[in-house]
């Protein structure tokens, strides 16, 4: 056994004898713990291993409120296209200075492309239309379509220019020449993403059908069909593998056009939704054909992907978190970066990384390819249910010299990190040996700290165990439900029966402990004319009591219920409590038939009950037919009824038999002989 173990288990010893049995634990070892935390300068990977991320730079941006396309000129200067006002910026690489550069009358600007001459084409929607703007700043309209929508614009290995639009899904060849020519149409209303392959193959990925189809030589293939609606993001690696991205529709826009062309399945979105859950799928398609999922996502939208070679992965920008993550080929991935924007827009790679265009609110920044040297983690808010000791902290780190993992705790109890908090403790180092000792506070949080002095190293976090002790409270008794058994038989069918109809009460509780103790219980039962209580049943596990009620004399109880959480505690600290019922009813004897007179074909008799009232008065001939007798008053409702009935022609029957039966089903048959 290791040390850290030995270590380990001698204090969990001490932990429990000196104090409860119950001691519990928080911990964070698997992506998910992670990701529910704030990530400031940190990464998870699906390991779940916390880690510094990539360095980080924001740029101060034109104040729009939607940035909706971007790309990158050879000198590293950044355009952006924006939205509901459709204007063209420039952000200067080396001053960040915002330049506009021009502004159309259409509402935004979807599609934008600086080619390999520096020379600007953009698009506009709704009423679609490609700008060219050269290095003089010289604007003219190079392709005026009927089509309402330019999704996107691509540079070919040719220099000519690749439109998709919508609304009448189609591509569209710009020529060097001014030449426009119609390269294919789809059964989509819209194509929204391109991608040029180095063979000079087209991709191009449909808006409302989740469509991924290749365009070469003018011939037109489906690649893949996915059950997503939008095919937002396609790129290559440098092996030949395209990545792409699904996604349930996020602006799905429905048109009645159709184009003649060999037809495709359209998915009926109810139908898909009963089978697809996720919001978002990337896949990969290998040079063989083969597509396979690498990642998907039940909580994030795929906005934008972008190939990074220097990690051979795929940078996915997603939204309604504002998060990027790093997916391998193998679909090993890591959450690198969270922005303050809702959606990850945008990723555009630039000569020292990438640039990362957000919304809600619109914003740029600068993800580097080298780590950080610092960054912070900041847990979820972990809820102890109860006011809590914390003990100690233990955490499992790879780390060298030159590399440190610190972690600090703070305490309250409100659900809210606010100034009644605990100050954060003082940094706690080792992972073996950190007491944090806190007493009564409900709720708590974990900060890490990550530092490496090594560039481009990073410490690694595997994870972290906080144990606690919660203060005792007391068990709660919420009710005590009593009711007699019911074994009411038909008239026409009166065997006997072995069990005891009516001769006991079913008795059920229900009790209740804040530290989810096991409980015990004890019952117990008197006259209410009494004072001391009769023990029934002591320490059980169950809720639940069958009390026979021949054992105990007629007349008016109540019950008592203990509960204690012994079990899980020391005497020193288990804690019991009690409820009484409310007053019930026992009664295990038969009502009596008193002053039976018969005058020719009537009998007359009475029925009295000392405890219960009168449930019914029958009549039979033989003992298995049963007719029922009414009261004179015509209501069974009290103690004492007087009854009469008329018998029907004797012929050869000889004796009469009476059953009378009071409200607990106690019951006794009388014989006459007529």
């Amino acid at each position: 056994m290791s040390k850290k173990n030995i270590i380990l288990l001698i204090f969990l010893s001490l932990f429990i004898s000196l104090n409860a049995v119950q001691v519990k634990k928080v911990e964070a070892r698997y992506y998910k713990n992670f990701e529910k935390g704030e990530l400031k300068g940190t990464s998870i990977d699906s390991q779940g291993r916390l880690f510094l991320g990539p360095q980080i730079k924001t740029i101060k941006g034109p104040e729009r409120e939607y940035y909706l396309s971007a790309d990158i000129s050879r000198n590293g200067d950044l355009y952006i296209g924006t939205g509901h006002q459709s204007i063209l910026y420039r952000v200067n690489s080396q001053t960040q200075a915002v330049e506009k550069i021009f502004e159309s009358e259409q509402l935004d600007f979807y599609a934008l492309l600086i080619n390999r001459n520096n020379e600007i084409y953009v698009g506009s929607s709704p009423n679609g239309k490609v700008y060219h703007i050269d290095k003089k700043k010289k604007v003219k309209v190079v392709f005026d379509p009927d089509n309402k929508f330019i999704w996107e614009i691509k540079e070919d290995r040719n220099g000519d220019i690749i439109c998709a639009v919508g609304n009448s899904g189609g591509l569209y060849r710009l020529k060097i020449s001014g030449e426009v020519s119609k390269i294919c149409e789809t059964e989509d209303s819209h194509l929204i993403s391109l991608y040029i392959t180095r063979d000079n193959s087209i991709l191009a990925g449909s808006g409302d059908r989740g469509v991924l189809y290749k365009i070469e030589n003018r011939k037109v293939k489906v690649l893949y069909d996915s059950p997503l609606e939008e095919i937002r993001g396609i790129c290559e690696d440098k092996e030949g593998n395209i990545y792409f991205s699904a996604t349930r529709g996020i602006v799905r826009k429905k048109h009645p056009e159709t184009i003649d062309m060999e037809p495709i399945f359209s998915k009926d979105p109810e139908e898909m939704k009963k089978y697809i859950k996720e919001k978002s799928i990337l896949y990969c398609l290998q040079p063989n054909g083969t597509v396979e999922p690498i990642w998907s996502s039940l909580d994030d939208y795929i906005y934008t992907i972008c190939y990074d070679p220097n990690g051979n992965s795929v940078l996915v920008g997603t939204g309604n978190s504002g998060r990027i993550y790093r997916v391998k080929k193998d679909g090993g991935f890591s959450l690198v970066y969270e922005s303050e924007s809702a959606q990850v827009y945008k990723i555009i790679r630039n000569n020292k990384g990438f640039t990362i265009i957000s919304n809600n609110t619109a914003a740029i920044a600068n993800l580097g390819e080298n780590v950080i040297n610092k960054g912070s983690f900041l847990s979820e808010i972990y809820d102890l249910e109860v006011q809590s000791k914390l003990g100690r902290v233990y955490w499992d780190s790879d780390t060298s010299p030159s590399m440190k993992v610190t972690l600090f705790v703070r305490a309250g109890n409100s659900n809210i990190a606010d100034n009644t908090w605990t100050d954060w403790s003082p940094p706690f180092a080792d992972g073996q040996n950190s007491s944090i000792n806190i007493t009564g506070y409900r709720y708590f949080q974990i900060k890490v700290m990550l530092n490496s002095s090594n560039i481009g190293g990073t410490p690694y976090l595997n994870d972290y165990r906080v144990y606690y002790l919660q203060t005792n409270l007391k068990p709660r008794m919420k009710t005590i439900e009593i009711k007699k058994s019911n074994h009411k038989k038909s008239r026409l069918n009166q065997k006997k029966n072995t069990s005891k109809p009516g001769k006991y009460l079913q008795v059920k509780w229900m009790a209740q402990d804040p530290n989810n103790d096991e409980l015990k219980y004890s019952v117990y039962l008197k006259k209410t004319s009494d004072r001391n209580w009769i023990p029934i049943k002591m320490d059980f596990g169950e809720n639940t009591l069958k009390l026979d009620m021949e054992l105990f004399e007629d007349g008016l109880y109540v019950m008592k219920v203990n509960v204690d959480d012994s079990l899980d505690n020391p005497p020193s600290t288990s804690i019991s409590a009690s409820k009484i019922s409310k007053s019930f009813l026992i009664d295990s004897t038969a009502p009596r038939l008193s002053e039976l007179v018969r005058s020719g074909n009537q009998i007359k008799f009475k029925v009295m009950d000392l405890t219960s009232l009168i449930s019914e008065v029958l009549y039979s001939y033989d003992g298995k037919l049963w007719y029922p007798v009414i009261p004179d008053d015509m209501i069974n409702d009290s103690k004492l009824e007087n009854y009469m009935f008329r018998l029907k022609p004797v012929n050869k029957r000889k004796n009469i038999f009476i059953k009378i039966v009071d409200e607990f089903g106690n019951s006794k048959v009388y014989q006459k002989e007529l």
